[in-house]
């Protein structure tokens, strides 16, 4: 009989990644509905014509920028995709069929679009929210519930009162390289209808270090780089200031002593009582708001005193919110709004799938008695897909810290870099950083 000397173990693990997916609900119309008491209507009113749409989209890692939602998925032959009767809507948390309450759910091939030709909100309920909840099966036959709200608000208006109304026509999310522009769109709306003649627009984006107009609290020579203010609300480290004509970046805030320190030093004297300005500020759309202009665009393009502005992806990192303020200028007899400023706000959202990056070489990382140099290259992916294989896409920047990590030894710029052996010393770190 044989007899055993050793034994060896050792554990398997099957272990599959998740996929991210990422699921909105996009509308054909605005979020805020306006009543009007004195003519009984809405606007929009959904029971005409184009009605209201809701159509949900699904983005899936590993898909690149291609909407999932019309996929059919079979667990049982690995088919990716919505599972056959998981698709379902909700109406305040109440499962909604088709032809119920004046409404209708089209196919998958149709994108599960809920149509509804009902006005759902009154004034014991000015708010509705809808849900769309399915399933989605992964290439590994794994099963993944996932839902996405919206939520709709209705404004009373009574009469002639005039009122803010801001809407996304083509939606509010940036997908990877789905869409470069989406906009914003706001009207002025006097009572059921929408005016636009004799209205001002005026666009501005959230930042928070946007405060109102202070002043010096005392004189200050040239060269100071400390002055004592009126307020320091809403001043913040790294925000712009105007004294004086001229633009300073603020180092420090102290809001007990009401001080700010700010760089470069003052270039002229100041007396007391001097404004202190925020260069991005305006009365109409008033603190932590930031207007946007031709020298102020923020990633907008254009439309900054229209009724519409067109916004970049290069706006929006993963939350962005804009506000628009519409001052009536008519100032005709009667006019009981005339220089009255109604705002609303809307945000947008990066659903972009982050980019990583690769640094490989062909001859290693090693220098062996200094015989050899360094070849670096990155490589960048999204979604499991390279991205600017050719290296004209984005900037690349290049770092050699040296062994201690305390300073840059050298610096590169460049897709594909070359690291020869006098560079490095010992030992050395190489950081790469991707700009667009």
């Amino acid at each position: 009989m044989a007899i055993k000397v050793a034994r060896g173990q050792v554990t398997i693990i099957d272990q599959n990644d998740a996929v991210s997916i990422q699921a909105f609900i996009g509308s054909n119309q605005p979020l805020t509905q306006v009543y009007n008491k004195d003519t009984n209507t809405h606007v929009p009113a959904w029971t005409a014509t184009p009605y209201l749409i809701l159509t949900p989209s699904l983005f899936v890692s590993g898909k690149g920028a291609t909407d999932q939602i019309t996929t059919v998925g079979n667990a049982s032959n690995l088919t990716p995709g919505i599972k056959a009767g998981s698709a379902k809507w909700y109406k305040n948390d109440i499962a909604m069929t088709s032809g119920q309450d004046n409404c209708t759910i089209s196919g998958g091939s149709g994108r599960y679009a809920l149509t509804i030709k009902s006005n759902y909100m009154s004034t014991g309920l000015p708010q509705v929210r809808f849900r769309f909840e399915a399933i989605y099966i992964d290439g590994n036959g794994l099963e993944i519930a996932f839902r996405t709200d919206i939520q709709f608000t209705q404004h009373q208006s009574a009469g002639a009162t005039i009122v803010a109304v801001a809407y996304a026509p083509d939606g509010v999310v940036f997908k990877n390289d789905d869409v470069s522009t989406l906009r914003a769109h706001c009207d002025l709306w006097r009572g059921a209808t929408i005016d636009n003649t004799d209205v001002q627009y005026t666009w501005g984006i959230k930042d928070s270090s946007v405060f109102q107009n202070t002043t010096v609290k005392a004189a200050m020579p040239a060269g100071n780089a400390t002055v004592a203010v009126a307020s320091t609300e809403n001043m913040e480290p790294g925000g712009k200031v105007i004294i004086g004509g001229n633009t300073y970046t603020i180092s420090s805030v102290n809001t007990a002593g009401k001080t700010i320190t700010f760089t470069p030093a003052l270039t002229t004297a100041v007396e007391a009582n001097t404004y202190i300005k925020s260069p991005f500020f305006n009365a109409d759309l008033g603190v932590g708001w930031a207007q946007l202009t031709s020298t102020n665009p923020r990633g907008v393009t254009g439309g900054w005193t229209t009724s519409e502005i067109t916004i970049t992806a290069d706006a929006v990192l993963n939350f962005e919110t804009f506000k628009c303020a519409i001052k009536d200028t008519d100032t005709s007899v009667g006019n009981a709004s005339a220089n009255k400023v109604v705002c609303d706000i809307i945000s947008f959202s990066d659903m972009s799938d982050p980019i990583t990056v690769d640094i490989v070489s062909q001859k290693g990382f090693v220098i062996k008695n200094s015989s050899n140099d360094v070849d670096a290259k990155a490589v960048l992916y999204r979604n499991g897909e390279e991205l600017d294989s050719a290296g004209t896409s984005y900037s690349y920047t290049w770092k050699l810290w040296n062994a201690a990590g305390t300073a840059v030894a050298k610096t590169y710029t460049g897709k594909s870099i070359t690291i020869v052996k006098s560079d490095v010393t010992g030992k050395g770190v190489l950081m790469c950083e991707i700009s667009k």
